[in-house]
């Protein structure tokens, strides 16, 4: 498996450090102003539908005599103020510090992509017409000025609502409606003409439809993202995004990158890399993350578990998925550059700790090149599990129109108080740690850890789906087991390398953990405990296939996940759950060797077995 996947393993240093995230989550407040580029997508929005009004009627002029010449001269002239309001559009959205240019298809292109469906339109209202009928044009003309007018009312509900997409979706479902209203009361009067024609009112009215939905879509989903493979993005700083400059940089002064990839639906993938974590001399001086990005970090490679995008049970094949890779050691959000010197002070490790700004500039990306998804799903493993955890409330507030979900696998901070002490400030979370979220701040102090934290989230999302994913036992020197050792053992990394010692005190808490946290939160908030003791399942097919212990499948649990909507709705199927027999261990599953307590051979299989 490449590094991508495997990565994950590393990763869980970020379980030991799951506290420091306390301080993760930026402000969720939604600006009053729109963001430029959802000034910009809204100005072509309108200007859009002015086009695909004048294409239609000159159509409709086009019925009654079938002069090309003539036909063809309007929509040369309405191309061609198409062609400048498209031009001003991206010179505000410049002088504004954003791309539009990049995050839509092309003046020229929208006219291919409207007049290739305005010919099928009306190659469709002419079936059983005969144009030399006098009575018949009309009809035929009738018709497509009703198509014209839905289209440029749903264009312009669209381009309002993209502006305002915190407070404006009654609105637009009110103009929505009010189109199709519009659209009803024209085809019945036309209708009433008693015209032979064979086009039926559903029919026209889908064609309207999906041409306006074809160019929404291809205004909010950029069309200049390639969906045959992953891209790899190399931001340099410094990068200007909400009043601040970001510098996007590795731990050791690297350059940083991330992959994305487009997909066929109007949904969004926010998947955050695992690869472990520092936070003194000894473990950055090793170190014990990952402190680059590179081509093995590209997921394109990676073919199994839900990194599999050709496999037809994975429910996110058809997404666009921004691929948040990580190099910064502190699990994605932390923002301070440190010389350790803890252990040997005359030769300290410098680390830039810049999770924060690389997540940043990732967020910017996704937001500017896909605009309105209509659902996001904020996921990562081991350390990216935390990145999801404390990226997500933000990515709310640059999405609010969207349903949310967000999943954390395994990682689900089992941490001791010493570690968030003694060294979870080194990384600076408190820094960007938003002011505005009621009781936030205090989990930081008060000793309620991720419990608390993701109690106060959920509460501030109550439409958000909330999930923690982990085995019983998530071993190994990179699993959440091994993390925890360390920080039983004062935080000492040789620690890990009998990682299994831990086992049973990361079981205990880790259930308790969430079990509290479901009791606190029962309306969004799930959590599922696998058998066994991998450590991470984003990127295996066990997800498709493992049901040990009496667990449903996973992909089945995730489908129930997306397919539930709190508070309004949940599905029956997302339930918390918790295996049988939790200590058997599976194939393939880590263990010591030779084996050592808990760990112990019962027949043929090995078991983990507790006090």
């Amino acid at each position: 498996m490449d590094r991508a996947v495997s990565r994950v393993g590393l990763a869980c240093v970020a379980s030991a450090v799951a506290m420091a995230l306390l301080a993760a989550v930026p402000s969720a407040a939604h600006a009053a102003k729109a963001y430029p580029t959802n000034e910009c997508v809204s100005a072509k929005l309108k200007n859009a539908g002015t086009y695909c009004s004048a294409v239609l009627k000159a159509w409709s002029t086009w019925e009654k005599k079938q002069d090309d010449g003539k036909r063809d001269a309007a929509i040369a002239k309405a191309q061609g103020k198409l062609d400048g309001k498209w031009t001003d559009a991206e010179t505000t959205a410049t002088t504004a510090g954003v791309d539009c240019a990049d995050t839509t298809v092309s003046s020229s292109g929208l006219g291919l992509l409207v007049g290739t469906a305005a010919a099928q339109i009306v190659a469709d209202v002419n079936q059983g017409l005969d144009l030399a009928q006098k009575d018949d044009a009309k009809c035929g003309a009738d018709l497509l000025k009703i198509a014209a007018k839905k289209c440029l009312a749903l264009l312009k509900a669209e381009s309002k609502f993209i502006v305002k997409l915190d407070s404006g979706a009654a609105k637009h479902s009110a103009d929505q409606s009010k189109a199709s209203q519009k659209f009803d009361d024209g085809w019945n009067k036309t209708a009433a003409k008693g015209c032979t024609f064979t086009e039926t009112q559903p029919g026209l009215e889908a064609s309207v439809d999906a041409l306006s939905q074809s160019i929404i879509l291809s205004n909010t989903v950029s069309p200049n993202v390639a969906s045959t493979q992953f891209t790899t993005i190399a931001p340099v700083g410094p990068i200007a995004y909400e009043g601040k400059n970001f510098n996007p940089i590795c731990a050791t002064g690297g350059p940083y990158e991330f992959f994305v990839k487009r997909g066929t639906v109007n949904k969004l993938l926010m998947y955050y890399q695992g690869g472990g974590a520092c936070w003194e001399q000894l473990t950055c001086g090793i170190p014990v993350c990952d402190i680059s990005v590179g081509p093995s970090d590209n997921p394109q490679g990676a073919t199994t578990g839900f990194f599999n995008l050709s496999n037809p049970n994975n429910p996110f094949k058809d997404w666009n998925i921004v691929f948040v890779s990580y190099c910064s050691c502190d699990i994605h959000f932390g923002d301070a550059a440190q010389d350790y010197g803890n252990v040997n002070p005359m030769t300290p490790v410098h680390i830039e700790h810049r999770g924060y700004q690389n997540s940043k500039v990732a967020e910017k990306f996704a937001r500017e090149h896909f605009v309105n998804p209509d659902v996001v799903f904020v996921t990562g493993s081991s350390a990216g599990a935390y990145g999801a955890w404390f990226n997500g409330p933000l990515l709310e507030g640059v999405y609010p129109a969207s349903q949310f979900h967000v999943l954390a696998d395994a990682g689900n901070g089992v941490i001791t108080q010493s570690f968030l002490d003694n060294f979870f400030p080194n990384w600076n979370f408190a820094a960007n740690l938003p002011t505005n979220i009621p009781g936030l701040q205090d989990t930081l102090t008060n000793g309620t850890g991720i419990p608390g934290y993701t109690e106060v989230v959920a509460n501030a999302f109550p439409n958000t789906t909330w999930a923690h994913y982990a085995t019983a036992f998530d071993g190994g020197t990179g699993g959440q087991t091994g993390f925890y050792n360390i920080m039983l053992n004062g935080n000492n990394p040789a620690a890990a390398v009998t990682w299994w010692q831990g086992s049973c005190a990361f079981n205990s808490v880790m259930t308790q953990q969430v079990m509290d946290t479901s009791a606190a939160v029962p309306s969004n908030y799930r959590y599922y405990i696998g058998t066994g003791s991998r450590h991470t399942m984003w990127g295996s097919d066990k997800v498709y296939n493992d049901t040990t212990g009496g667990v449903p499948l996973l992909v089945d649990w995730i489908d129930a996940m997306l397919d539930s909507s709190p508070p309004m709705s949940n599905d029956a199927n997302w339930t918390n759950v918790e295996c049988t027999n939790c200590g058997l261990l599976l194939p393939g599953d880590v263990r010591p060797n030779p084996l050592q307590p808990p760990f112990q051979q019962v027949g043929s299989d090995v078991v983990v077995t507790c006090p």
